[in-house]
């Protein structure tokens, strides 16, 4: 068997006018700063393959992803299942999965032909390969969950949980050519702050030119658990994103500079679907008093004239949730469970480990430190969406994470946990 690699890459940019995502209320993108790319690579050892597709996008359903994988596997031949789709969750990019809006649905049509187009260019350009992989530290990112005036608040807690580790996987032809870097580090891409409307890949992008520059490869970014992490700056200011950018980047490229590469054994991947239960906010008064506080907000922004504004909307979509938990209490019917696909990747020495949810960073942690694999990289934001998975101790605190984008009750961490590492386990030589 013989290790064989090949990337691509394809600008996913959308035009301006599009809705964007990752904050509330926010308008149409009015600009490009700089351009959406989707990056793939593909692996083979002869009898097995796979694609992992980088994107510069917020996020991806599990609808969307299942077409997009179904395109891809058309296209290539590499059967849907082997086909990882992660996005390095930008909050400047457009939104993929709203319907009945024009522009979006034209998009989301355009990208999956365009992924399709892309994914096939890198399986032609499969070449025998070496890798090697090692890892360093970043200090962009810090964990957001400050406790002031007693509540937890999106701010900065310089003594809670990050993953300060960059992982790095240097790809080259068995020629010694360099053809790919892999870079995996976990923080959110918020530095250019919730107002900014121009679209940008943010500091992953950033960091990702760095690379590319210093190493005449092609570079992936994939995102980690960074759903309790945000970088260190956040202003409405593009120079917060290319600084930052540029400090993992000179930092994954001192690390790629020392790799020494391998022959690779093999590659596989593996996936299983676990059911996660609904978020039922602790006990039927919890859920009351929130239903109460919601009714009061949304009752004064309609009286205030926001017909159509994001904080509306987002008010609304909790509101339902909140009334499905307190019908889940009346009834003593639990709620419908959480769908959640877990997956894992080995391109020789190295397990990826992926779910489709904003992880915390100590979920991600752990599974790098029970991993079978010596070295694991964990991506979130891959293959679907599922929101925040706080760890169990979050909930009893409380914050934006738990109280406002969570859908899955304390233990769902440990069951994701569980199952990356029980996959990782199954590729594990």
């Amino acid at each position: 068997m013989t290790f064989q690699c090949g990337v691509a890459r394809a600008d996913i940019t959308p035009p301006v006018g599009i809705p964007m995502v990752g904050f509330a209320g926010r308008d149409a993108a009015a600009a490009v700063h700089d351009p959406l790319e989707a990056t793939v690579l593909a692996a083979s050892d002869g009898d097995d393959q796979l694609l992992i597709v980088s994107l510069d996008l917020l996020q991806l359903t599990a609808e969307s992803v299942a077409c997009i994988r179904q395109k891809i596997s058309t296209a290539t031949g590499v059967a849907p299942t082997s086909i990882a789709l992660a996005c390095s969750h930008t909050h400047y990019g457009p939104s993929v999965n709203d319907h009945d809006v024009d522009l979006v649905d034209s998009y989301r049509t355009y990208l999956s032909h365009v992924l399709a187009g892309v994914c096939r260019e890198a399986m032609e350009r499969c070449q025998p390969a070496r890798m090697g992989v090692d890892w360093g530290a970043s200090d962009i990112g810090i964990n957001r969950r400050e406790l002031r005036d007693s509540r937890i608040v999106l701010g900065q807690n310089p003594s809670g949980p990050v993953d300060r580790s960059v992982g790095i996987a240097r790809i080259d032809h068995a020629n010694g050519q360099p053809i790919a870097t892999v870079l995996n580090f976990a923080c959110h891409p918020v530095s250019l702050g919730g107002r900014m409307a121009e679209i940008s890949a943010g500091f992953p992008g950033k960091a990702r030119r760095v690379v590319e520059e210093m190493t005449g490869t092609l570079s992936l970014y994939l995102q980690g658990a960074c759903g309790d992490v945000n970088p260190i700056r956040m202003e409405h200011d593009h120079d917060a994103a290319r600084s930052l950018g540029v400090r993992l980047g000179c930092e994954a490229t001192r690390i790629w500079e020392t790799i020494q590469v391998q022959d690779v054994r093999s590659v596989a991947f593996a996936s299983k679907t676990i059911h996660l239960p609904g978020y039922r906010y602790d006990s039927q008064t919890n859920a009351e008093n929130l239903q109460q506080e919601l009714l009061r907000d949304i009752a004064v922004r309609e009286k205030e004239g926001e017909q159509n504004s994001g904080p509306l909307w987002w008010a609304r979509h909790r509101l339902e949730h909140v009334e499905a938990a307190i019908v889940s209490w009346q009834t003593d019917e639990a709620l419908s469970a959480v769908e959640c696909e877990v997956s894992a990747l080995r391109l020789g020495q190295l397990g990826l480990a992926t779910a489709p949810g904003e992880i915390f960073a100590e979920t991600g942690q752990s599974v790098k430190r029970t991993s079978a694999f010596e070295d694991t990289f964990f991506l979130g934001y891959t293959n679907g969406l599922i929101g925040y998975v706080p760890t169990r101790s979050a909930y009893t605190e409380g914050g934006y994470e738990v109280t406002h984008a969570c859908r899955v009750d304390p233990g769902a961490s440990e069951m994701i946990d569980a199952a990356c590492c029980q996959v990782l386990d199954t590729l594990y030589e």
